[in-house]
């Protein structure tokens, strides 16, 4: 099997696995949370684990100034937006599943452009990101609304879930609005020249999976084992390739180590965490504060792979 397909795999065999689950009457209540807590250790976590050095690496002073600034501006962006879940929870959730959009999006749609051989940070890049980003979110609200709501509910008691799954419209709707994003990601693919047999393969069996799963197995299937383990590979692509300071380091020692700080810091917040509060929302919680800094380096490198692109085509 070559290596790029195995998410596409994971991901069937979690639809068919889900649709036998359903036939026989369900399964044990822990497997939802499965690939969430393989994320701690397989690809979730540990994908944005050696982001210090990436950031780094596009600095040009002394290795140590870099790994100063670096870390210190990751954590400012960790901070400040810790303090937003403290003292505005709403706005802070709504910002998370806003960046969770953009940064989801924009990461399918760095492979799909770059199978095209097409530049990034263009209209058509920013758009179709966004059709994509909204997939995951919007999918699982069509059979899942109450689902989705309750998990959203137990990030703050300022946020109603009950109220929440109120708005959302009913199911011909919401699925109609899904399959229009799905048009729109596809007729975006056909107008950049990606090879279209393998973008409908790969959104119909996204769509399927995020649709008819249950939401909170589904989207950890699609963190865990299609975002992060892309972003993996595509950190294997920069380490070694870009420049000497990179091409000295190792990734899988810079992630252990960066992933055993942040393992045992969620593990000494957890302890010290106040009930009344979901373990899971607070993963989720933590996995936002995470994903902010992480959603600027990718940015960072996007930005990067643009400028290369254009000095090329020059």
């Amino acid at each position: 099997m070559p290596d790029d397909k195995i998410p596409l795999w994971i991901l069937i065999a979690t639809i068919l696995g889900s649709a036998l689950g359903w036939l026989v009457g369900g399964g044990p209540s822990w497997i939802l949370y499965l690939p969430w807590a393989l994320s701690v250790f397989i690809y979730g976590v540990p994908h944005g684990a050696s982001d210090h050095v990436i950031w780094a690496s596009f600095d040009q002073s002394p290795v140590t100034g870099r790994f100063f600034r670096a870390i210190c501006g990751y954590l400012l962006v960790m901070g400040v937006y810790g303090i937003l879940w403290w003292m505005a929870p709403v706005l802070a959730a709504g910002l998370f599943v806003g960046i969770t959009i953009w940064h989801w999006g924009s990461a399918d749609a760095y492979r799909s452009f770059s199978r095209a051989a097409v530049p990034l940070m263009g209209a058509g890049w920013f758009g179709a990101s966004i059709a994509r980003g909204l997939t995951p979110i919007m999918a699982p609200l069509v059979f899942y609304p109450e689902v989705v709501a309750k998990v959203i509910g137990g990030w703050s008691s300022a946020i109603d879930p009950v109220g929440l799954a109120s708005w959302i419209p009913e199911w011909p709707v919401m699925l109609v609005v899904v399959l229009v994003f799905q048009a729109c990601w596809l007729g975006a693919m056909t107008m950049i020249g990606a090879p279209l047999q393998t973008e409908v393969v790969e959104t119909v069996i996204v769509t399927t999976l995020l649709l008819f799963v249950h939401p909170i197995l589904s989207v950890g299937i699609y963190f865990t084992f299609w975002h992060a383990w892309y972003h993996d590979k595509r950190l294997s692509a920069w380490y070694g390739s870009r420049n000497a300071f990179l091409e000295s380091r190792s990734k899988r020692h810079d992630q252990l180590l960066i992933m055993g700080i942040t393992v045992a810091g969620l593990i000494s917040v957890f302890a010290l965490f106040p009930g009344g509060r979901p373990a899971f929302a607070f993963y989720l919680i933590a996995i936002s504060i995470l994903t902010m800094p992480h959603m600027i380096v990718v940015w960072k490198m996007d930005q990067f792979e643009s400028r290369q692109a254009g000095q090329i085509a020059a």
